[in-house]
């Protein structure tokens, strides 16, 4: 049986083996871990599907393949090994099938109406009505207009099924690739020679962006970037001249909530039950995004979709090397201690590489938590196709001005600031500082004792 690389995302075109956890000449069985492999956006180990000997392996720890690429060869009891040698499988029949294996089903609701009172004189799209570009992963998709207009041409030029996709991932403008090869008497256009143009644009880009040589002497020490490191490079520079970012901030007053931690504490003694804050903010926000929908949504140049679910996607830092968005699926659904418990159980497996690969998709909001990292405010940036998204940084006690009977006094308060970035296109700063003002009424005000 032939293993093949699988596809752990929609725009995922290859992946890297980062560890064999067998050699060649071990028995197999069904289920053992085989082989760890490396993308974009994370790490996954990889089960075998079938009893048997390893009798070959095809790629090496640290080597890079298409999805749909044979990785190694499991033999059967009663099987004979293959006599030509192995090559790539990167036929589109075999492609589609890894993609169709190794994709998550994704839920289909249908079209149902959507009224809040902050919305009732708004025209909203639910998001099963999204552009087909739309992901529902957390990753930036690219329009096919390109290859609309590419077609129109009538330029005899072909791609590969891994060209055209690696080409939609890296948002290559087909018209001007095509005009590129077509001076250099190419008439068909795969992976390699795609790669090899990718990196000439990259090149001179780079050069137009650095005023001057580096100073090797100066800075002698090279520290490689994973892949992780290089996607979030990529991603976050699309989006920060794309999408046209504000940011607003709000001081909340947290010492109300110790109340609720302390009781929480004191109720369940015996399971060492302990509700961080960031639990409180998740569920906030979840509360308020069913008033303020347009934070849960996708930017369109005609339109805005509503995500129909609340997934939020919980920054995680992976010791400096990294950083992953796991996703909470529908969050709003949780009452404090069951999203308090499935928010660290996702954090404490994302942190250790146990995640599923349908955790990593699907998120409609982000929450980055530098809360331990003692910082006063942070300003992320959108992960589009997202449209805000919320850090939550460092609580300390300070002295505030406290209203009673008596006039106003001084009086020491555990606060902490909320900060939103959004997509201006998407809504105003009315908005979202209404729903900034709404997080913080909840967390400040909020019947916490109704949730336990």
């Amino acid at each position: 049986m032939n293993i093949l690389m699988p596809q752990l995302g929609e725009t995922v075109a290859e992946g890297t083996v980062s560890k064999w956890h067998k050699n060649i000449g071990d028995d197999i069985k069904s289920g053992e871990i085989l082989f760890e492999i490396e993308t974009d956006k994370t790490s996954m180990e990889i089960p075998a599907t079938t009893d048997g000997k390893l009798t070959k392996i095809l790629v090496n720890e640290g080597e890079t393949t298409s999805v749909g690429s044979i990785v190694a060869v499991i033999i059967g009891e009663g099987e004979q090994p293959p006599e030509d040698d192995i090559k790539e499988d990167t036929t589109s029949e075999n492609i589609n099938k890894s993609i169709e294996s190794s994709q998550s089903d994704l839920p289909i609701k249908n079209e149902e109406s959507f009224t809040s009172k902050k919305t009732s004189n708004l025209e909203i799209v639910i998001d099963t009505d999204a552009p087909e570009w739309f992901s529902f992963l957390n990753e930036v998709q690219t329009p096919d207009d390109n290859y609309e207009a590419f077609s129109s041409k009538n330029i005899d030029i072909k791609f590969t099924p891994l060209a055209k996709r690696l080409a939609n991932n890296e948002r290559v403008d087909l018209i001007k690739l095509a005009d590129y090869f077509k001076k250099n008497n190419a008439r068909k256009v795969n992976r390699k020679l795609l790669e090899d143009y990718i990196s000439s644009l990259s090149v001179t880009k780079a050069r137009s962006n650095i005023s001057g040589k580096i100073d090797h002497v100066l800075y002698p020490e090279k520290v490689a970037l994973n892949r992780i490191r290089r996607t979030t490079g990529q991603r976050l520079s699309e989006s920060w001249p794309q999408v046209p970012q504000a940011f607003q901030a709000v001081e909340v007053n947290f010492s109300n909530l110790d109340k609720t931690r302390n009781e929480l504490k004191q109720k369940y003694s015996d399971r060492d039950l302990k509700v961080s804050y960031l639990s409180f903010v998740a569920r906030a926000i979840s509360l308020a995004i069913k008033e303020y929908p347009l934070v849960n949504s996708c930017f369109s140049e005609k339109e805005l979709h509503i995500a129909s679910e609340v997934n939020l996607a919980i920054a995680v830092d992976l010791n400096y090397n990294g950083l992953i968005v796991p996703v909470l699926k529908n969050s709003d659904k949780m009452k404090l201690l069951d999203l308090n418990e499935n928010l660290n159980d996702l954090v404490q497996r994302a942190q250790n590489n146990k995640l599923k690969q349908e955790e990593y998709f699907g998120g409609t909001y982000t929450l980055s938590n530098n809360g331990s990292m003692g910082t006063y405010m942070t300003a992320p940036i959108v992960n589009p196709p997202q449209v805000a998204i919320m850090s939550f940084d460092g609580i300390q006690k300070r002295p505030v001005i406290v209203e009673d009977s008596a006039g106003d006094t001084i009086g020491i308060r555990k606060i902490g600031v909320l900060g939103q970035s959004f997509d201006h296109r998407a809504f105003d700063g009315a908005y979202a500082a209404s729903f900034l003002k709404e997080v913080k009424s909840i967390i400040e005000e909020f019947n916490w004792n109704s949730e336990i």
